[in-house]
This record gives structure tokens, C-alpha cells and sequence, in this order.
């Protein structure tokens, strides 16, 4: 870190903790902190947000005002934000002539006369009885251990 950047950083810190008596500084305690500081901007915090994690819930009397902004400063440290990546294309595109789904922009296969649309049916059947089984045993499951509740609730009422 250069000079530059420390006394920024030190400047930054002096701003944020002006309002609060209890965090008085010498400059040599503030260039130690420095660093801590400049982590914080780097990674995009803003003065009000450096305010807002070293402020609040400070004890009524403050003995070591650098130990407690060390300690809140590398404990609440902001994480590292991964430079933002372009949005993904999209797994699919839309046939710009019918809309059916095809792997990349344009159009499909049949529109384009390179063979014919098929249309996939059945299969579903199966799928269809076993998840309905699954949903009806989840179900009775719950109204069993419902009628349990209730019966325990009027046992303990008597």
C-alpha cells in the first residue's frame, strides 16, 4: 500500500469516527489501522457502511478505542466480491418461425425443411401413477400424525 493510499485510508477512518468521543485517535494509532481500512474500501464499502459496522453498540466506557476498531474492523470485514461475470446465454433459444425450444437462435430443423417435427407422446403414464402414489402416502401421512396431535391435546385437556 502506498503512502498515498495509507493516509487516504487513515483520513477515511478520522471521518467515520468523528462523532463518537469514545473512539479518539492519535495519527500513529490511525496509520495502523490503515490498512484494515483500505481492505474495506477495496473491496467497495462505502464511508456510511465503514460507520455502521465500527459505531454502533460501543460499551459506555471505551479503554482501548484502537483495540476495539482492530478488532470490529477485521471481524466484520467485508468478503471479496468476484469481479461480475456476463449473464448466460440462455440454455435454449426459440425457433424464430414456430417458438418450439432449439439449442441455439434461428430456427428448428422443420421449419427449415431438414426433416419432420415428431411428437413425443406417452411415458408419462407411469411418472404420473408413482408420483401420485407418493403424493397420496404423504398425504395420509400427515392426517395420521394430525389425528395424533389432536388426540394427545385432548388427553392432556382432561
Amino acid at each position: 500500500m502506498s503512502d498515498e493510499q495509507a493516509r487516504a485510508a487513515m483520513l477515511t477512518l478520522f471521518r467515520v469516527i468523528k462523532p463518537e468521543p469514545r473512539l479518539r485517535l492519535g495519527e500513529a494509532e490511525a496509520m495502523e489501522l490503515a490498512p484494515l481500512v483500505a481492505q474495506w474500501l477495496e473491496r467497495g464499502s462505502t464511508p456510511a457502511e465503514l460507520a455502521q459496522a465500527l459505531l454502533p453498540g460501543l460499551p459506555a466506557t471505551v479503554h482501548s478505542p484502537v483495540g476495539v476498531l482492530r478488532n470490529r474492523l477485521r471481524r466484520k470485514m467485508p468478503p471479496v466480491h468476484a469481479p461480475e461475470q456476463p449473464a448466460a446465454a440462455p440454455a435454449y433459444a426459440d425457433c424464430a418461425k414456430c417458438h418450439d425450444p432449439v439449442p441455439q437462435p434461428g430456427i428448428c430443423r422443420p421449419c427449415a425443411g431438414l426433416g419432420a417435427r415428431t411428437i413425443a407422446v406417452g411415458g408419462g403414464a407411469a411418472a404420473t401413477l408413482g408420483g401420485a402414489a407418493l403424493a397420496r402416502e404423504a398425504l395420509n401421512a400427515t392426517k395420521a400424525s394430525l389425528r395424533i396431535g389432536r388426540i394427545a391435546s385432548l388427553a392432556a385437556a382432561m
